[in-house]
């Protein structure tokens, strides 16, 4: 962490802990006035689908069956008591984000990603059920933090799970680690968390750090990684011309008979990329292997009347 995102972090720190905690009756009685706060405005929004256009104050007290100044006065408590409720629990934010400074975020990005999650729960959140806010808040926080690692720590995303996967890794390797008083091995994690060695590798294969293509390599640093790597993908030219093949087999292949064209098809693998043998093909048309030759022959021999265009093909 730079010096300056440290000197940020403590500042943010100093302001979170001047907001006060609250007490559970507090909780309870914060939690009822931004559910009322909320149906007035999942009223709003169905009114202004019924009326197709914003609707008035008047028009919404009457819908909801009160007075324009009850109206305001839910509205403003319930604002007041969701800020409240928000910047009291920052400090449950601080303590989940710091369990997750392993990642590429910043920490200041992660405690954002936090506290937007904790907005969620405290709408979420049904004071009726009977359990703590902080409890429910914890999983709200958790997962906006854990969707934040997935999508913005790493150039290319990965699924929300395999995050959750790879955290659970890390945590049973520290507890292994320290009851084993050794590095844990692959084997032994993955028994574990219950899952095949070969399994647990590829989760953690997949949050290796990426390698810019462009990076220098070489003694001279005179050339780019892209360079030799070899490629699997085909260029412009290849494609066009892959396409026309296919294209003047096709028109090739209408002239055969149906027997003709099942051979030339299997032995030649135009359909997969695999070329069977004609013991395989025999097998597979139920033929003998002798027949599949002759076809084989035949094939030939009717292709060589037609123009080069195949073998230009070929040559290239």
């Amino acid at each position: 962490m730079s010096r300056l995102n440290q000197d940020m972090v403590r500042q943010y720190l100093q302001e979170i802990s001047r907001f006060p905690l609250l007490s559970a009756e507090q909780e309870i009685a914060y939690s009822r006035q931004i559910q009322q706060m909320i149906a007035i405005e999942q009223a709003t929004s169905a009114l202004k689908q019924k009326l197709h256009r914003e609707p008035m104050r008047a028009e919404l007290a009457a819908d909801v069956g009160k007075d324009e100044t009850e109206l305001n006065r839910i509205q403003q408590l319930g604002q007041r008591a969701k800020q409240k409720m928000v910047t009291s629990n920052l400090r449950l934010v601080v303590s989940i984000a710091k369990k997750y400074q392993w990642s590429k975020l910043e920490l200041l990005d992660l405690l954002q990603e936090g506290a937007i999650g904790l907005q969620r729960g405290v709408e979420k959140f049904d004071p009726n059920r009977g359990y703590k806010f902080s409890t429910y808040a914890y999983w709200w926080i958790r997962e906006a933090i854990m969707r934040a690692i997935a999508e913005k720590s790493r150039t290319v995303r990965l699924p929300v799970h395999l995050t959750e996967k790879f955290v659970q890794i890390r945590k049973v390797q520290r507890e292994l680690s320290q009851k084993l008083g050794r590095r844990a091995s692959t084997e032994e994690i993955a028994q574990v968390i219950g899952v095949e060695p070969q399994q647990m590798r590829e989760y953690l294969g997949a949050f290796r750090p990426l390698v810019s293509l462009e990076k220098p390599v070489g003694e001279e640093r005179e050339m780019e990684l892209q360079e030799i790597i070899p490629s699997d993908s085909i260029s412009i030219d290849e494609l066009v011309t892959q396409e026309c093949l296919r294209e003047d087999l096709a028109k090739l292949l209408a002239f055969l008979k149906p027997i003709q064209r099942e051979v030339l098809i299997l032995r030649y693998g135009l359909d997969s990329e695999r070329q069977l043998t004609a013991q395989e093909v025999a097998q597979q048309l139920n033929i003998s292997p002798q027949k599949v030759r002759q076809i084989q022959q035949q094939v030939m021999n009717t292709l060589r009347r037609f123009p080069n265009d195949i073998r230009l093909y070929l040559a290239s």
